[in-house]
């Protein structure tokens, strides 16, 4: 009922991106976030013969031919566009039991009876639990069986362990060992992106480093991107030494700083006080505006295609990684995915991401850092309420980001209001992130 009431609310508020980012801000986001220009026809029956995947890489351990380009099937709901991108050549999907309540699952087996089904590699991922008995999770496994309507699972991942311990959850492993005897799993793996809930987490780094020395993972699922590039190369390393497939989400770290910088305008002139943290946030923003108008001039910039490409272009041309997992919500973006494969990092991409970096790179909250959280004495769960926002922001999921956000169980970012910024003397970027964190909550609750 209450997910019903929250799709209800945000209907009813009329967020519609297109109209969100709108005028003069659209046209300068050289630097902003994924555009959602009419790239690719809505009629899947026009789509181009010549839209496929032109590399494949071995995704470590199992053998498996794996499109460089994946599939990251958050909120697929489409067969036809499912179709679509099958028909393109992307043989990797990642999916999990939670993605729409198992109504990804189902979309995937709708599709999945009509194609042959060895030419595809699936993961799903189960949560943990409560329940942490092999049963449970044996019974959860045939669930996501059948949701798909397959036979087999070729990767079961355990979502988001937030720490070492629960890596070597005994009744996961032994329903991994009974499911690979039955022919029902092939391989094990683990998804992390950093911390959740505003547990006491370990970093990203550790679970996986640790995921890579424990010897019975085969395939993981990680952060790495253009600004968030320590933590990942090291995990990639680790991957590599012990053969281990190794695939990407959170690869465009790319927001729109304008567009925040506008909501922070408007928060100010609301006639409300306003934290001065909130303020300061506003002038960071505005120095950056003419930087970026230098910036999208000089690289002849009309949208953020070009930030976008090249961001993808820079995981992919690390020789460690099998594929690419980003969101395909709809027809552009299978398209501006797919032509990225099998594509080269040049000059031209690196000085674009560099001034980018130097521009804007003070104001991303980096995807599994969580550094901050233990500083916060209201315990907010920074990265998850800033992974939300990018979710909302960056990617066009504003039913997903908000849904989630209206979900969290810990104290929401409003508790930022009167704070005195913990969390900003910890940042060790230099991030502005009490700020960010307010116009995150005003985004995510439709204040």
């Amino acid at each position: 009922m209450k997910d019903k009431e929250n799709v209800k609310k945000f209907k009813q508020a009329g967020i519609n991106r297109r109209r969100f980012i709108s005028g003069s801000l659209a046209a300068l986001v050289g630097v902003g976030i994924q555009s959602r220009e009419r790239l690719f026809c809505s009629d899947p029956s026009d789509r181009s013969n010549e839209l496929k995947i032109k590399e494949y890489r071995t995704l470590g351990r199992t053998g498996f031919k794996v499109s460089d380009i994946g599939l990251g099937s958050g909120d697929m709901t489409d067969p036809a566009l499912l179709e679509a991108v099958l028909d393109a050549g992307i043989n990797y999907i990642d999916t999990a039991e939670g993605y729409r309540r198992g109504g990804v699952e189902k979309t995937i087996g709708s599709v999945l009876k009509n194609r042959n089904r060895k030419s595809l590699f699936i993961t799903t991922k189960l949560v943990l639990g409560r329940d942490k008995s092999k049963e449970a999770y044996i019974k959860k496994a045939y669930k996501c069986l059948e949701r798909m309507q397959t036979d087999y699972i070729d990767c079961l991942m355990i979502h988001m362990p937030s720490t070492v311990e629960q890596l070597k959850t005994e009744g996961f492993h032994a329903a991994i060992r009974e499911l690979k005897a039955e022919g029902k799993v092939r391989f094990c793996g683990l998804s992390n992106h950093g911390s959740q809930w505003g547990d006491v987490p370990e970093t990203m780094e550790k679970v996986h480093l640790a995921a890579a020395e424990d010897g019975r993972f085969d395939v993981a699922l990680f952060v790495y991107n253009f600004i968030q590039r320590e933590m990942g190369e090291k995990i990639l390393k680790a991957y590599k030494e012990k053969n281990v497939g190794a695939t990407l989400m959170k690869t465009n770290p790319v927001l729109n700083y304008l567009e925040m910088k506008e909501r922070a305008d408007k928060a100010i002139e609301g006639g409300k006080e306003v934290p001065e943290r909130l303020k300061n946030l506003v002038f960071r923003l505005k120095a950056r505006a003419d930087q970026a108008e230098t910036f999208k001039n000089k690289y002849n910039l009309t949208n953020n295609k070009a930030i976008r490409d090249a961001a993808i272009k820079f995981v992919l041309k690390h020789p460690f990684v099998s594929s690419v997992c980003p969101t395909i919500g709809n027809y552009n973006d299978l398209e501006a995915y797919v032509v990225l494969s099998g594509t080269k990092f040049g000059p031209g991409d690196s000085k674009k991401l560099a001034a980018y970096e130097a521009t804007f790179g003070e104001f991303y909250c980096r995807h599994a850092c969580g550094e901050c959280e233990s500083s916060c004495p209201s315990g907010v769960p920074v990265n998850t309420v800033m992974r939300y926002n990018h979710y909302f922001v960056a990617q066009g999921r504003e039913k997903t980001a908000m849904l989630k956000y209206e979900d969290l169980r810990q104290n929401k970012a409003n508790s930022c209001l009167n704070c005195s910024g913990y969390c900003e003397r910890a940042c060790p970027y230099g991030v502005p992130i009490q700020g960010l964190l307010m116009l995150a909550h005003q985004t995510l609750t439709l204040a």
